[in-house]
Parts: C-alpha cells; sequence; structure tokens
C-alpha cells in the first residue's frame, strides 16, 4: 500500500527541488536591486545582501534549496550509488545552506564576529561539499556512463568557481567577489539540478539471479555411488 505513495512523492520532489533552486537564484540575482540599487552585486557577495535584509528573499530562498537538498540526499541515495562520503557530503551541502541561511553574517564589514564566522565556515564547507559529492559519485558510475560526465563536468566546474573566489578573496582584495561567487552558485544548482533529475530515473535492474536461487546447487543424490 505505502509502494504508490512512495513513487508519486519521488515524482515530485524533483520539480520541488528545482522550484527551489528556481527561488534561490532569483532572491540571488534580484534581491540586491531592491536592497539598495547603488551597491553592485559584482563586488558584494550573496551573503553580504543577505545581512542588509535579515529574513529576506535571500536567506529565505537559501533555507529552502537546504532543505529541499537535504530531502534530495535520501530520495538520490535509492537511484544512484552514493551511499556513504558522498551521502555524507551531500547532507553537509544541505545542512551548511541551512546554518548560512540562519547564521547572518556581518554586513559590509572586514571585522567579523563570531556568528558571521559561523556563517563564512558553513557556507564555504558547503561549497566545497557538493562538488566533491559529485566527483565520487562519478567516479562509482564509471567513466563510460553518461550521467557520470555530465555530473562531473558540473562538479569540476564548481570546484574551479570555488577557486576562483578563493582568489579574489584572499589575494585580489574582494575584486569581482561577487561575480565570482554567482558564477560558482551557478554550477552548484546546475549540479544540484542534474542530481534530481538523476533521482527520477529507475535504477536499472541488476542482472544477477535473487539471492535464494543463487543459492540453489545441483548436488548429487545421496547414498553409495554405483
Amino acid at each position: 500500500m505505502t509502494r504508490p505513495r512512495s513513487r508519486s512523492w519521488s515524482r515530485l520532489l524533483a520539480p520541488a527541488v528545482w522550484a527551489a533552486i528556481a527561488l534561490a537564484v532569483s532572491a540571488a540575482l534580484w534581491a540586491p536591486m531592491d536592497t539598495d540599487p547603488e551597491l553592485s552585486p559584482l563586488s558584494l557577495t550573496v551573503s553580504d545582501f543577505a545581512a542588509l535584509d535579515r529574513g529576506g528573499p535571500i536567506e529565505t530562498g537559501m533555507a529552502l534549496l537546504g532543505l529541499a537538498s537535504l530531502t534530495l540526499s535520501w530520495q538520490v541515495a535509492r537511484r544512484l550509488p552514493v551511499r556513504g562520503l558522498p551521502a555524507v557530503l551531500l547532507a553537509v551541502w544541505g545542512l551548511g545552506l541551512v546554518v548560512a541561511a540562519v547564521v547572518p553574517t556581518d554586513p559590509l564589514t572586514t571585522s567579523l564576529s563570531g556568528p558571521a564566522y559561523v556563517h563564512r565556515y558553513a557556507s564555504v564547507t558547503a561549497f566545497v561539499a557538493l562538488p566533491a559529492a559529485g566527483l565520487l559519485l562519478a567516479r562509482r558510475l564509471g567513466a563510460d556512463d553518461r550521467r557520470a560526465r555530465s555530473i562531473r563536468a558540473a562538479a569540476w566546474a564548481a570546484l574551479v568557481g570555488a577557486t576562483a573566489m578563493a582568489c579574489s578573496a584572499c589575494l585580489g582584495g574582494r575584486e569581482l567577489i561577487g561575480l565570482a561567487e554567482r558564477v560558482l552558485l551557478g554550477c552548484e544548482v546546475a549540479l544540484l539540478a542534474l542530481l534530481a533529475l538523476y533521482a527520477r530515473v529507475p535504477r536499472a535492474a541488476s542482472a544477477a539471479l535473487p539471492g535464494p536461487r543463487r543459492a540453489v546447487r545441483a548436488e548429487a543424490p545421496a547414498g553409495p555411488r554405483p
């Protein structure tokens, strides 16, 4: 009786994740215009704008995306070989987004408070965890798997974006850090959308025989041989 309900829930999960992605991306793109049109989204991060508008659409979108990601990690485990470390990394991504949404950073300042450090490291951990999970998953799927190629490409693109953002923050004086972060977020949500897509694909039937049949062996009848 519960299997049809489970299948119905599985069909609704991917659209729910895509809706959360659309809300989060829209908030990241349009909320800066509502906060202060004079502030440049190319030089300020999404977190900077979220700190200026506490409880606004950016934090709401981040929290929804994190919760949707946590639900997706459970569903992906039923369709793709993510058990173990990849599943843990997917959960870290979702939890990191939720923590970053709940714990704000400091608005437009270089001296960070304790909560701002929590926000920073939760965000950094989440940004690294998702592409790492994608690369591990692609490795398990194999080089010839079409899904592995697309997941691997999105994961490497996200890591390149993360490297660019780190260079801007540490070496470039935060020059164009907002642009680097938005490129990174675009790659991350593309990877998440791919996982949501593949979570809908039924797992291929195994070629191995069921357990009880594999245990059956032809045995000679007991008794003396002729």
